[in-house]
């Protein structure tokens, strides 16, 4: 019986079998799992970064980071930390909610048996549709540790604009519902021992003009769950939003790394730093 999915379930499907193929290779030397959405998939190279993998994906909210962490612990003995890509969409970023990228979920869900039901029709079908069938599916893309860099088509059109793209990210920030899966995640690291770093991604200067426009801050939520919550466990940011050293040649789109850039580089270079000062 034939599959039947949309353009966008089948390249999540293929992407994201490429990954687990990878880690399926080198799981048992993972001590950094690194997990977030696009900014993380185009701007976090292992290469710099030694015993981590790349889990990031497009899109991929707070939700589904929490799950795949709680998911891949088991099969990598060695791991020590866990990073989140939390950017300006993070904390009402809810993948089951999108009308344009829901169908990533199902993806995630099934290749990596998180065994999450989903109340929508149409996530419902595409899981049902995929549920068994992709167990034995083995692909490799190239790349290195979970990083395939991107070509220059996956960026953002530049006519789109910074202004609409930061008012897009600031929308879902107005919500906040999704931080409860950054305390779960806190919470479970805790639990089993393991480091929790956030990175908070970079943008080109047109785009961050275009959220300090707007006179918000993005990221207090994220700040207010760190240190006034009362974890009695140390969470170490990488705020790479607020860095002066992301020159704008860095960057393929408003907010995405060039992935073969020195950007890619500086940033996981750092990431590699702070978690040596950590251990």
């Amino acid at each position: 019986m034939q599959i039947h999915v949309t353009e966008l379930l089948k390249d999540t499907i293929i992407m994201l079998a490429a990954k687990r193929t990878m880690l399926q290779r080198c799981q048992d030397d993972i001590k950094t799992l690194v997990l977030g959405s696009s900014h993380g998939e185009f701007g976090f190279d292992p290469a710099y970064c030694p015993d981590s993998f790349n889990m990031c994906c497009q899109s991929q909210d707070l939700k589904h980071s929490y799950f795949l962490y709680e998911k891949l612990l088991k099969s990598t003995p060695l791991l020590k930390n866990v990073v989140i890509f939390y950017s300006v969409f993070s904390s009402g970023n809810v993948m089951e909610r999108s009308s344009t990228e829901k169908e990533i979920c199902p993806a995630i869900n099934e290749l990596f048996n998180l065994n999450l039901e989903y109340q929508d029709g149409t996530l419902k079908m595409l899981s049902d549709n995929i549920k068994g069938r992709l167990d034995r599916v083995a692909l490799d893309l190239g790349g290195f540790n979970g990083f395939m860099p991107k070509s220059e088509d996956s960026f953002m059109r530049e006519s789109y604009g910074a202004v609409a793209r930061a008012n897009d990210h600031l929308k879902l920030a107005a919500r906040d519902d999704a931080n409860l899966y950054l305390i779960r995640i806190i919470l479970l690291a805790k639990h089993v021992g393991h480091k929790v770093y956030v990175v908070i991604p970079p943008g080109r200067s047109d785009y961050k003009n275009a959220i300090d426009a707007q006179g918000v801050k993005p990221f207090a939520g994220l700040y207010d769950i760190i240190h006034n919550y009362k974890f009695d466990y140390k969470v170490d940011v990488l705020n790479c939003f607020n860095a002066g050293d992301f020159d704008d040649s860095y960057f393929g789109d408003f907010d995405h790394l060039i992935p073969s850039g020195e950007g890619v580089k500086l940033l996981s270079t750092r990431l590699h730093d702070l978690i040596e000062a950590g251990a």
